[in-house]
């Protein structure tokens, strides 16, 4: 007799067998699917690859042999009949012939019509005697006067083989009077070793067979070289490819190895091409299949979820029947009746259980109603998850947001996943947090909910990661104590923060780094510098600064694009990278220039060869996906802390000045900053204060919809940062600093009256006092630049007259004044 948890009748062994059988059925129709779809695929595809290698082998093969054939047919011809009686004439003629080296290194040999040799070539000292035509391939030359391809001659004893090529000589009535024939030795480098020093992917092999000798005379497997296949009768494969055959077959090869072998005939010879491959590299393909077997995979999958589902529902009738008639029962408040008991089965034990309950839930009804209302009231009234803790650290209760997402931002590994329902302990849970806790203030999950259950402190934050394999994301939790009122349990909230979060690091992103190299850009490379500037004094270390410029730049971004500088620009990044340690930083400091920072260097010298090798992979050509070669240089300038400087402007300064003094020696080099020499019995003087200037940049938020305005005012940004650019060097070089600052006050002046006569066209109603602050705002940078020439000894006169010009005259005006006119452009 069965036993009872084994009858037909039992629900668990109907879900159990349906499962089983959804399941089995389900991957064999997957497994018939996939098993012979993959290998014919494959099979196919990799023969045609390689009768495509073939092809394309065998035609080179026969150029080759062509190409020698008619070699010799041009000497051939200039062999007038007169010579051939004298041996000495011949000789000469032959070792006249050096163009034939390249053809055939084991050197050309002459015969007379009667097959006497008269004269032989030799291109390469101490070559070993050895026949190059047998007798009758030599007869047939002279009888039938065409063309001979010699069949491969062997040397047992010194492993050598070659062949020859000969063609006929002739008179001018066309009779034949002679051989001419080319040695190719195969032990040596020749045009058949170059076509066959390629492998075919990973484990595939290039030959060339002598079908008459069934001899394999070139290969890319060295070890196969004059090697001999197996005799007529012996493997049928082998006696197909002799005969003829073309195309691809799975064979063993003599050594018993199972190899994917393709077959190709050459024309002119009884030479046959083939390829080997093994099946286990063809087949390792399969795993470009895999998505898709995984696809399916996962469909066959929903697919047995999804009968399981309808399969359970309907064998859960009863039950569900029975679970709606009790939740009626209770919602209306009414005394509770006996539910039916449809099969005896577990769901009829379960409803027998139903019926004994029904009494005790009937005088609980009251309260429970209470509970669920304060529940709701409570937990429910905010969108976060919230959970309920008890002075343990168990859950006590949950909203409806924490059952509906029970596993995003949980703090508790994938197998814990349980833990995490009303009644586990969420303290334990809280333990996978240690390895991702932010520093906050020191305490981790679970000493902050502790904390905050025995009453220590108000209220515990923490913000920690929650990743899987698909997405990155962030939560926040928050845990108070209940009502505040010190009782013994707290309330613990998560909420999601990952676009917080990664709208920050996004922002860290855009603030730090060069978004076309991604490369640091100038605010974080000056911020390293001061770090290791500090660094550097604490440890007593050195440090150097290269202040890289591009060479040849401007012209390749202006005719071909800023699309190829941009890629000019990422390439160059790269090379830098490259040449640096990981301690090492490069940056972008604007436009065509780049900063490197060596710490921790032991001389100089070791900047310089950095430096060095920087120069020298910059000075490579580069090319692009689309073939085009860009070539351009690079001028770089090198200072140290402290020999040159101990702070930033300092070295940022001098190594500018080591590269301009590249650029002025000829570029495409590296300068170590060196300090002028100071007269004998002179004092050296302070170095004059540096001034950093920052450039104004401009951006598309400063446009004003007028687009003849708008190119105004960018013009005029670019004449104010060239303007900054010759402040420290005015003094040495006053005519370029004369000739910035007039360009840009003409400009200006310019632009003003052009404004004030479409503002007038427009009918701006504060015209008239717009026009005085142009006026002002011109007469203060005269004034300020005749007062700088007035004293030229007053200290920082160029800076005041060059901050009022950047900072009131251009960006101040354009950029506050001007708005006040922006709303009639945007009507118009």
């Amino acid at each position: 007799m069965l036993h009872p948890r084994f009858l037909p009748q039992s629900l668990k062994t109907r879900v159990t067998l349906l499962t089983l059988l959804i399941v089995v059925v389900s991957f064999l129709v997957l497994a018939f699917f996939t098993k012979g779809m993959l290998r014919e695929e494959l099979l196919r595809n990799t023969g045609e690859q390689q009768r495509s290698a073939l092809n394309l082998l065998s035609s080179e093969v026969d150029n080759g042999l062509r190409e020698r054939l008619a070699a010799l047919e041009t000497v051939a011809l200039q062999v007038a009949p007169e010579r051939l009686g004298d041996d000495s004439a011949l000789q000469a003629f032959l070792q006249q012939q050096l163009f034939l080296a390249g053809s055939f290194n084991g050197g050309v040999s002459l015969w007379n019509r009667h097959g006497v040799l008269q004269a032989e070539a030799q291109y390469s000292p101490g070559e070993i005697a050895m026949p190059v035509l047998a007798p009758p391939e030599l007869a047939r030359v002279l009888r039938e006067g065409q063309a001979v391809i010699g069949r491969m001659q062997v040397n047992d004893k010194l492993k050598l083989a070659w062949f020859a090529l000969a063609v006929p000589v002739r008179n001018a009535a066309g009779e034949v009077i002679g051989v001419l024939a080319g040695l190719v030795r195969l032990d040596r480098a020749n045009f058949l070793s170059r076509l066959t020093a390629h492998r075919f992917g990973k484990t595939g092999h290039f030959f060339l067979i002598d079908a008459s000798q069934r001899l394999i005379f070139a290969a890319s497997d060295r070890a196969r070289l004059l090697e001999v296949l197996p005799a007529a009768g012996v493997d049928p494969w082998t006696d197909r490819f002799v005969q003829g055959f073309e195309g691809t077959a799975r064979v063993e090869n003599p050594k018993g190895v199972e190899v994917l072998v393709s077959i190709q005939q050459i024309p002119r010879t009884r030479w046959y091409a083939s390829v080997t491959q093994d099946p286990d590299e063809a087949f390792g393909l399969i795993d470009a299949f895999k998505l898709r077997a995984r696809l399916l995979g996962l469909v066959l999958v929903l697919l047995c979820l999804g009968l399981i589902w309808l399969m359970l529902r309907r064998q859960l009738a009863p039950m569900t029947a029975a679970v709606r008639v009790l939740d009626g029962h209770v919602r209306k408040n009414q005394m509770p009746t006996a539910l039916p008991v449809v099969l005896q089965d577990e769901a009829g034990q379960l409803v027998g259980g139903f019926n004994r309950l029904l009494d005790a839930l009937a005088q609980q009804q009251k309260v429970l109603r209470q509970s669920e209302l304060f529940k709701q009231a409570v937990l429910n009234s905010v969108a976060a998850k919230i959970a309920v803790l008890d002075q343990d650290g168990v859950i006590l209760e949950v909203n409806e947001a924490w059952r509906r997402d029970e596993s995003d931002g949980r703090p508790a590994s994938e197998q814990s996943r349980v833990v995490m329902k009303v009644g586990s302990n969420f303290l334990a849970a809280c333990g996978h947090l240690e390895s991702h806790a932010a520093p906050g203030d020191g305490m981790t999950a679970q000493v902050g909910i502790r904390a905050v259950l025995a009453g220590r402190i108000p209220r515990f934050y923490l913000e920690y990661a929650s990743h899987s394999p698909l997405r990155q994301r962030w939560f926040s939790m928050s845990v108070t104590p209940m009502n505040g009122k010190g009782r013994q349990a707290a309330v613990v909230s998560l909420e999601d923060i990952s676009e917080r979060i990664q709208m920050a690091q996004q922002v860290h992103e855009l603030a730090f780094f060069d978004p076309l190299t991604n490369l640091p850009n100038r605010r974080l490379a000056l911020e390293r510098l001061s770090q290791q500037l500090v660094r550097g004094r604490r440890s007593e270390t050195r440090l150097a600064l290269l202040f890289i410029d591009l060479d040849k730049f401007k012209p390749i971004n202006d005719e071909l694009g800023h699309e190829v500088g941009d890629w000019l620009l990422q390439a160059v990044a790269q090379r830098i990278l490259a040449c640096l340690r990981a301690s090492d930083t490069a940056a972008r400091m604007g436009g065509d220039e780049f900063v490197v920072l060596l710490p921790d260097l032991q001389d100089n010298d070791a900047a310089m060869m950095v430096a060095e090798k920087i120069c020298q992979a910059l000075d490579k050509e580069f090319v692009t996906e689309q073939g085009l070669v860009l070539s351009i240089s690079s001028s770089i300038g090198v200072a140290l802390y402290p020999d040159h400087g101990d702070n930033e402007k300092d070295l940022l300064r001098l190594g500018d000045e080591a590269m301009y003094q590249v650029k002025k020696n000829g570029r495409n080099a590296v300068h170590l900053y060196r300090s002028a020499p100071v007269a004998s019995g002179a004092k050296a003087a302070p170095p004059a204060a540096a001034h950093a200037y920052v450039h104004l940049r401009w951006k598309d938020a400063f446009k004003m919809g007028s687009p003849e305005l708008d190119q105004e005012h960018q013009a005029l940004f670019n004449l104010a940062n060239t303007l900054l650019d010759t402040v420290l060097l005015r003094r040495k070089q006053p005519q370029v600093f004369e000739a910035a600052y007039e360009a840009l006050l003409v400009d200006t002046a310019a632009h003003f009256a052009h404004e004030e006569t479409i503002l007038r066209g427009l009918g701006f109603a504060n015209l008239t006092h717009h026009a005085q602050q142009h006026q002002v705002l011109l007469s203060r940078a005269r004034a300020l630049h005749q007062q700088m020439h007035d004293a030229p000894e007053k200290t920082g006169a160029e800076g005041e007259l060059t901050k009022f010009l950047v900072s009131e005259l251009v960006a101040g005006h354009l950029l506050k004044a001007d708005r006040e006119f922006f709303a009639l452009f945007a009507k118009s």
